[in-house]
């Protein structure tokens, strides 16, 4: 089950699609207002994991797989707390609870105000496209030739944050709290692969999260920052890795840390 976060499309993960030659059926949520879908109602966490458990149900007995990006972590985590079985969770780039808050609200606003005066516009596409170089490699990596290049090549592909889309997809984030930890599978079963230079989350949130998970593990790829399903796409060997219980593949940039 594939979870992406919001203004993403569920082509993020077509990098998964390769898991099929593995055995895998691939079942992708969509967002309101993206892939089809209408933009109304807003998403609702709980009611979204409510929906997803429901139909997992149907195929009790089965093994169970959930990757969450972003906010479709939060559905991920909460989808893990209502079914059993023979489960795994993937946390890619994952919100923290509440969205991260005040502190990660500061450092969004503060990003966004850098973006619009080396944009030198206040047009909202002008802005968000030069935010986006942050958002592929932090702040630190944001002038390199791959950012640019990146842009370049995805123009056409880029969700802007246009009209209710930003607002439907995380004002339910802001309020979200972790499921009960008795609820969730046991740390082993979970893991976060996170960029090490993410802007959005950081890497002391996603720590803190992951002790709040009972010691789940944290894969952090160096250089690396909000779009990990992008810049780093080794993340989906690694994850396949996770969910089958065994090392991941040679060459790995991961660092794993429990």
């Amino acid at each position: 089950m594939l979870f992406p976060g919001a203004l993403a499309e569920v082509s993020i993960f077509d990098a998964a699609d390769k898991w099929c030659d593995e055995g895998y059926a691939l079942v992708r949520y969509r967002f309101p207002g993206l892939d089809g879908r209408p933009l109304h109602p807003p998403l609702k966490i709980a009611e979204a994991a409510g929906e997803v458990a429901t139909f997992l149900r149907q195929f009790s007995g089965k093994t169970t797989r959930l990757l969450g990006y972003s906010t479709g972590g939060a559905i991920a985590l909460t989808t893990a707390a209502l079914v059993g079985g023979d489960l795994r969770v993937a946390l890619m780039s994952c919100a923290v609870e509440a969205g991260g808050g005040i502190q990660t609200g500061l450092r969004g606003a503060l990003d966004i105000a850098g973006a619009a005066t080396r944009a030198g516009s206040l047009s909202r596409r002008a802005i968000w496209l030069e935010y986006y170089k942050t958002l592929l490699f932090g702040r630190h990596g944001r002038t390199s030739p791959q950012a640019v290049a990146l842009i370049k090549e995805r123009l056409d592909r880029i969700v802007m944050p246009e009209g209710d889309l930003p607002r439907a997809h995380t004002d339910d984030l802001r309020r979200w709290r972790l499921p009960d930890a008795r609820r969730l599978p046991p740390a082993a079963q979970m893991r976060l692969f996170v960029g090490l230079e993410d802007p959005v989350f950081s890497l002391d949130q996603s720590r803190a999260m992951a002790a709040r998970l009972g010691g789940a593990a944290v894969t952090g790829y160096a250089g690396q920052g909000h779009l990990l399903f992008l810049t780093e796409p080794a993340v989906f060997d690694d994850i396949l890795a996770f969910f089958e219980d065994r090392e991941p593949p040679a060459g790995t940039k991961g660092l794993s840390s429990g």
